[in-house]
Parts: C-alpha cells; sequence; structure tokens
C-alpha cells in the first residue's frame, strides 16, 4: 500500500527534472543529449500491466517506449540521456517503475 501512496509524488518528480532537463538542452548551448536505443528485460507482467509501463515511460519526458519483444519479456526504450551509461538507465526503469506496476492487480 506504501508504494501507493509514494510512486505519484515519485513520478511527478521524473517528469518535472525530465522537463527541466530537456528545456535545458534546448535553451543553452552545449547539448548533453545522448540519445540509445535499450532493450528493457522485464519481470513477469500482464499484457495489461505491460501496457501501463509503456504509458508510463512514455509520458515520462525524455523517454519513450516503442515497442516490445520476446513476448513481453522486453521492452524496446528510446532515451535522450542514455547513451553514455544504457545500464543506469536500465536501472532505473526497472527499479522504480517495474516494480510500482508488478503490485498493480490488473
Amino acid at each position: 500500500m506504501k508504494h501507493l501512496l509514494y510512486f505519484p509524488f515519485f513520478y511527478i518528480k521524473e517528469v518535472i527534472v525530465g522537463a527541466l532537463m530537456i528545456a535545458r538542452d534546448v535553451l543553452l548551448p552545449g547539448k548533453r543529449i545522448s540519445p540509445v536505443l535499450l532493450r528493457v528485460p522485464l519481470g513477469t507482467l500482464r499484457p495489461r500491466q505491460r501496457l501501463l509501463l509503456a504509458c508510463l515511460i512514455s509520458m515520462t519526458p525524455g523517454t519513450i517506449s516503442i515497442g516490445e519483444e520476446d513476448e513481453g519479456r522486453t521492452f524496446i526504450v528510446h532515451s535522450l540521456y542514455g547513451g553514455s551509461n544504457p545500464a543506469s538507465v536500465i536501472a532505473h526503469l526497472k527499479r522504480h517503475y517495474e516494480p510500482f506496476v508488478a503490485r498493480i492487480p490488473i
């Protein structure tokens, strides 16, 4: 139950930080963007949970979920800031987004 209270605040912070990073790179010289396509392995999620996860990823500025492979066991995600350290973006999605979605009974 605690995760249901925590996640909305976490997600609002993610959206604000992502929007500020993109605004900084649009308005200031010296681009920090390093786009990359990531393959994010997923745990056991039902189809609606995968849909929710894809929507959350896509609504966060700087990332977009563009597909799934291996019958839903892997997401393909485009990240504007993951080129220099793709493993950290994958770990962030798996540590913060996936556990929340896995607990939702949909």
